[in-house]
């Protein structure tokens, strides 16, 4: 057996054991060595494995070696001939590292490092300019950092050289961020590309790179607004584009988790640069100057409706001075009435909507359900929420979180309630589809 020291972490080395006949090799790079066993990186696949060592291990060592934990920088050519970006990147799992010591991911790649993982780029694009406002995972970001995003992005798409961003950002909260900046930022006159992965650049199954090359690719359509893209399948063949208003995540570890909700994915771009368009594009060209109106009112809330939930949750937002409340209600959009003859039980939500608006709060009703849409035509539950003043916006089919997202910054814009319904009545950016669109709910199923 060829005995190790410390200071031979990040070789090569392959080691083989016997175990009941049979040989079992590991090759890969040494992480670590605790007392018999030595921890590898194996070549395959980019885990760790702790593989212990015997007398009768056969062990060799190569001088190959690589700096462990410390992603590389490759810096990228210019090309007069292909499109300019800004690159902001904001954290997620796209840019995290493995801690050899620990075995998990952690967030400290600078966006140069990220990059560095797809050099495809250098021939589909030129990045002017890398921004990180922070590195945080998505789930911790708040309207501060949508508000600091979408400053970025407005300062990147008004000067007349830049084509395009691109942002990478954690999955979690992917579309939330797109949605923010969608109506932070008016009339986004150039594309807006958030991109994530599933798994860390150092992983074998690193879904990123694919992300970014198909990203890139897609800001020479210039096709203004703000998309998400990410893997379409679970294979490495195309990415959906898909508006970030309509754009949700479904899985929690798929590489195809993101799908287009009461809408077509805009389009696939495939690797080799190839792109099919599933909607007709001259539909989307927009030839205004962009506004920034990054205005977020922070005094703004979902609530979850659920079987024998509590509405006296609203008066705690009551006691708090909250502005609006967006209610995430069953099917159509219902909540639970409990109207007796005597007048209603204490679970009864109607008292308590109805107290929230004579406090002049604004109340949107959305539904749990993913796709379809609100609708106080059908059952008289939506008509007694009516007649208090919840609105449903002429039956809108908006995400609960585009409809937070959009009341939070309506309500920074005007100060009156007729204003701010029918602001909130507008379809700004594709947020609202005046009909069912045929197929997409088949579609979101493939």
């Amino acid at each position: 057996m060829c005995a190790l020291l410390k200071e031979d972490v990040g070789k090569l080395i392959t080691i083989t054991n016997v175990k009941e006949d049979k040989e079992i090799t590991f090759r890969g790079y040494l992480v670590d060595i605790k007392d018999n066993f030595y921890k590898i990186r194996l070549l395959d696949n980019g885990y760790n494995v702790d593989v212990l060592v015997t007398s009768s291990s056969k062990v060799t060592i190569e001088d190959q070696k690589i700096s462990l934990g410390k992603p590389k920088v490759q810096p990228l050519n210019y090309n007069k001939d292909l499109p300019n970006i800004v690159y902001i990147g904001t954290g997620g799992t796209i840019g995290t590292h493995v801690d050899y010591n620990t075995g998990g991911v952690f967030m400290c790649r600078t966006p140069e490092e990220i990059i560095s993982t797809t050099p495809e780029l250098e021939k589909i694009i030129n990045i002017k300019e890398t921004k990180s406002p922070f590195i945080k995972a998505s789930e911790d970001l708040g309207y501060k950092d949508w508000q600091e995003i979408s400053k970025i992005v407005y300062n990147s798409i008004i000067q007349k050289e830049i084509d395009g961003v691109i942002i990478t950002h954690g999955t979690d909260t992917l579309s939330w961020t797109g949605s923010a900046i969608s109506f932070l930022i008016d009339n986004i006159n150039k594309p807006v590309l958030l991109v994530g992965a599933q798994k860390s650049p150092d992983r074998a199954s690193f879904d990123g790179s694919m992300n970014l090359i198909c990203a890139a690719h897609f800001v020479k359509e210039k096709i203004p607004g703000v998309y998400t893209v990410m893997h379409g399948s679970i294979n490495d063949d195309f990415c959906y584009v898909i508006k970030a208003v309509k754009s949700k995540k479904l899985h929690t570890s798929r590489r195809d988790s993101f799908r287009a909700i009461n809408d077509y994915p805009i389009a696939k771009v495939y690797q080799n640069g190839t792109i099919e368009y599933l909607v007709n594009k001259n539909e989307i060209v927009v030839l205004k100057q962009p506004i920034l109106n990054n205005l977020f009112c922070n005094k703004v809330a979902i609530i979850k409706v659920y079987p024998d939930s509590d509405p006296k949750i609203i008066d705690w937002y009551l006691e708090n001075n909250y502005k609006g409340l967006v209610i995430e209600g069953t099917a159509l959009g219902h909540v639970p009435i409990l109207k007796t003859e005597n007048g209603y039980e204490d679970n009864s939500w109607l008292p308590y909507l109805k107290k929230a608006i004579e406090n002049n709060v604004i109340v949107i009703m959305c539904s749990q359900s993913i796709f379809g849409r609100v609708n106080g035509k059908v059952y008289a539950n939506l008509r007694h929420l009516e007649k208090i003043g919840v609105e449903f916006l002429e039956q809108h089919d908006m995400l609960v979180e585009v409809a937070y997202l959009k009341l939070a910054n309506t309500l920074s814009r005007f100060k009156t309630k007729k204003e701010i319904i029918n602001f909130m009545k507008i379809n700004l950016v594709g947020e609202i589809s005046n009909k069912e669109i045929a197929g997409s709910f088949e579609k979101s199923l493939e």
